[in-house]
């Protein structure tokens, strides 16, 4: 399988990884992605500390967000500013 255009990110933790509408876990899972998966990152932002991590990623082709902890990213993830996506 390809991996998808840059930035990406491939899922690290050996349980996989929730999804969530916002970047904190007081957020309500929206999915989940298993170890190895690989995504297509937009944004990223500083929220919640998971395990000494506050960058959480914005999804390419869904506004949901998985914490960086738990993702290895390839490629220049840009800083944004805003929680919500842009359209």
């Amino acid at each position: 399988m390809a991996s998808p255009q840059q930035p990406f990110g491939t899922v690290v933790s050996d349980i996989g990884v929730n999804l969530r509408k916002y970047p904190s876990t007081d957020s309500a899972v929206s999915g989940t992605l298993a170890h190895g998966a690989q995504i297509g990152l937009r944004s990223k932002v500083n929220a919640q500390v998971i395990d000494g991590n506050s960058i959480w990623y914005l999804l390419r082709d869904k506004p949901l967000w998985v914490a960086a902890r738990h993702v290895a990213n390839t490629g220049q993830v840009p800083l944004s500013k805003d929680v919500e996506p842009a359209g």
